[in-house]
C-alpha cells in the first residue's frame, strides 16, 4: 500500500523537478568539465596532468562514503541533504580563490565530488518519495537529462569563460549559480520529515540491502558500470590507433557520446513508465551487448566507429538511467540509504575495472568488449531472476 506522499498527484512536482534538473546540470558541469579541460587546469596550477589524475582517483573513492550521506538523508530529510550538498559544493568552488594552487584545486574537486554523493541520491530519493512509481520514470529520467546537458551546454560555457578570463573563472561562475540554487531550493522545496528513527549505521545498512531484490540491484549497478568502464577508458586510444592522432576525431567522438547520452535519457523519460523500468533496463543491457560485439568490427571506418560508439553509449545510458527509478522501489523503506549504496556499487565497478581496461586492451579492443559483454550478461541474469518490480 502506497504512503500518503506517494499517492499525491505528480503534476505539482513539475516545477520542483525543473529546479532540481537545473541544479544537477550546474553541479554536474563542475564534474564533467574536468576531463576535457584537464591540461588547462594542470597548466593553471603548474603541475603535471598526472598529479590531477591522482585527485580524480580519490574523487572516485569518495563514492564509497555515499551510504553515510544516505544515512543523513534518512535521519535529517531529503531537503536538508540537498542543501548540505549544495553548501559543500560552494565551499569547494571558492577554495580555488582562497588557495589558487594545486591544493586549492584538489580541495575543489574533492569537495565537489563529496557534494555530489550527498546531492544526487537525495534528489532521487525526494522524487521517489513524492511521485508514484508509475510516474517516476518520467520525472527521474527528466532529472538525468542534467548529465548530458552538463556536457553539451555546461562544458562549452566553462571553456568560453576560460578562454576569455582564466582557469579560475568556471569555479566562480559555478559557485554563484549554486548559491542561487541553494536559495531557491530553500524557498521552494518544502522540508520533509525524517523517515527513520536514529539507528546505528550498520543495522540501517543491513536493512537497506537485506532482500535478494535489493542485492540484485547492487549487482546490476556494479556490472553495467564495470562493463562501460572497460570501453570508456580505452576508446580514445583505440580511435587514435585505428585512424591516427586526429584531435578532430576525438572532439567528434566526445560530441557523439554527449548526444547518445541525451538520447538514452530521452528514451527513459518518454517510455520508462509505459514500457516498464525493468523491461527497459533489459532492453538497454541487451543492446549494449550487441554494441560490445559490433564495436571492434568498426575499426576500419571512422564513421562506422563513431556510429558504434553512439550505439554503445546510447544503450548504456538507457540501461543506467532506467535503473534509477527501478532502484527507488527495490528497498522503499530505506530509499535514500539504498540509493547511496547503489552509487557505491557503481563507483566500485568503475574504480576496480579502470586499471584492468589497459591490460585487456593490450590484446585489442575485442578483449575489452568481450569482458564488458560478460558483465552485461551478469546484469541480465540478476534482473531477470531476482528483480520482480516492473
Amino acid at each position: 500500500m502506497m504512503s500518503g506522499l506517494e499517492t499525491r498527484k505528480a503534476s505539482p512536482m513539475l516545477p520542483v523537478v525543473v529546479l532540481l534538473t537545473g541544479t544537477r546540470t550546474i553541479t554536474d558541469t563542475g564534474f564533467r568539465m574536468i576531463y576535457p579541460l584537464l591540461p588547462v587546469f594542470a597548466r593553471g596550477v603548474q603541475v603535471d596532468v598526472s598529479s590531477i589524475v591522482s585527485v580524480l582517483a580519490l574523487m572516485q573513492l569518495l563514492g564509497l562514503v555515499a551510504p553515510f550521506m544516505g544515512r543523513i538523508s534518512e535521519q535529517r530529510g531529503r531537503r536538508f541533504t540537498i542543501l548540505l550538498g549544495l553548501l559543500l559544493y560552494v565551499l569547494g568552488m571558492i577554495s580555488v580563490f582562497i588557495l589558487p594552487d594545486f591544493t586549492g584545486l584538489a580541495i575543489a574537486l574533492l569537495l565537489g565530488a563529496l557534494a555530489r554523493t550527498a546531492l544526487n541520491p537525495a534528489i532521487q530519493a525526494y522524487i521517489g518519495d513524492k511521485v508514484p512509481y508509475q510516474r517516476r520514470g518520467l520525472y527521474l529520467g527528466f532529472v538525468e537529462l542534467a548529465w548530458s546537458g552538463a556536457f553539451l551546454l555546461g562544458v562549452p560555457a566553462m571553456t568560453w569563460l576560460i578562454a576569455n578570463y582564466n582557469w579560475q573563472a568556471p569555479f566562480l561562475a559555478l559557485a554563484i549559480l549554486v548559491v542561487g540554487c541553494f536559495v531557491v531550493v530553500l524557498l521552494r522545496i518544502e522540508a520533509d520529515a525524517p523517515v527513520v528513527q536514529r539507528v546505528a549505521f550498520l543495522p540501517a545498512l543491513r536493512t537497506a540491502i537485506s532482500s535478494p531484490m535489493a542485492l540484485a540491484g547492487l549487482c546490476l549497478g556494479f556490472s553495467i558500470s564495470a562493463g562501460n568502464q572497460l570501453v570508456s577508458v580505452v576508446f580514445g586510444t583505440w580511435i587514435e590507433a585505428s585512424f591516427g592522432i586526429q584531435l578532430a576525431a576525438l572532439a567528434v567522438a566526445a560530441a557523439v557520446i554527449g548526444l547518445s547520452e541525451l538520447g538514452g535519457e530521452g528514451i527513459v523519460t518518454a517510455f520508462a513508465d509505459k514500457v516498464g523500468k525493468r523491461r527497459l533496463v533489459l532492453i538497454g543491457v541487451i543492446g549494449n551487448i550487441a554494441a560490445c560485439l559490433a564495436l571492434p568490427l568498426t575499426g576500419g571506418n571512422l564513421n562506422l566507429a563513431l556510429g558504434g560508439l553512439f550505439f554503445f553509449y546510447l544503450t548504456f545510458e538507457l540501461s543506467v538511467v532506467a535503473s534509477i527509478p527501478l532502484a527507488t522501489e527495490l528497498s522503499p523503506n530505506s530509499r535514500a540509504m539504498y540509493l547511496t549504496v547503489v552509487m557505491t556499487a557503481v563507483t566500485l565497478g568503475r574504480a576496480l575495472l579502470t586499471p584492468v581496461a589497459p591490460v585487456l586492451f593490450a590484446s585489442g579492443l575485442l578483449a575489452n568488449c568481450l569482458v564488458a559483454a560478460a558483465f552485461n550478461l551478469v546484469a541480465i541474469f540478476v534482473v531477470w531472476r531476482y528483480i520482480t518490480v516492473k
